[in-house]
């Protein structure tokens, strides 16, 4: 048998640790009557700002079609754990919003016990993890496709805190509560120089 060089038995090994980390988290969210799609769904809704709470900004961070996004939306919604709710400002646009209920679904997230594995690990394998993985997304992301991901307070669109205390989307033209600013966007521009962001 040839030795394989032990460079190349440690990639493919990390290689296989992920897979069978992701296939034991998807095992997971087949609870509470959902299924792993619900629950990214659910999870999206959860942390997006109010920009992204919509059907194709759903469909654009899944990587999935407008019509999968609406199913999985529908589905939810008929469970009483979704609303949707007409913009103020273009009725033509529906936000997305978790109901009290599923609000409270959320809080029995079957991932919450990865957070508290990942929690019993040493700080400085956290770090160390955190920056490996975030590198690995983008290189896949880059092979794949699909969408950026980040928070309002790390943007390139981000023009800083207004006169209310509010911070400014430059892609929107519109301000954003602080609590808003600290959630996911999907205009997320990375990479930006954000000085004004730590004023929230």
């Amino acid at each position: 048998m040839c030795a394989q060089p032990t460079d190349n038995i440690d990639k493919e090994e990390l290689s296989r640790l992920l897979d069978r980390l992701g296939r034991m988290s998807r095992g997971l969210q087949y609870c509470h009557g959902l299924n792993p799609a619900q629950w990214d769904c659910l999870r999206f809704i959860g942390q997006a700002n109010r920009f992204s709470r919509t059907p194709g900004a759903l469909a654009s961070f899944l990587g999935t079609t407008k019509g999968t996004a609406s199913q999985t939306l529908n589905a939810l919604e008929k469970k009483g754990y979704l609303s949707r709710v007409p913009d103020p400002d273009d009725r033509r646009v529906r936000h997305i919003e978790l109901t009290d209920l599923g609000a409270r679904l959320l809080d029995e997230d079957p991932l919450n016990c990865l957070d508290k594995a990942i929690s019993n690990l040493p700080r400085e394998t956290v770090d160390t993890m955190s920056a490996g993985l975030t590198r690995l997304c983008a290189d896949m992301q880059s092979r794949c496709g699909g969408q950026d991901s980040g928070v309002c307070q790390t943007c390139g669109h981000l023009e800083g805190t207004t006169a209310t205390g509010n911070m400014m989307c430059g892609l929107k033209q519109a301000e954003l509560s602080c609590e808003d600013a600290a959630r996911f966007c999907v205009n997320f521009l990375p990479e930006a120089n954000t000085p004004d962001a730590e004023e929230c």
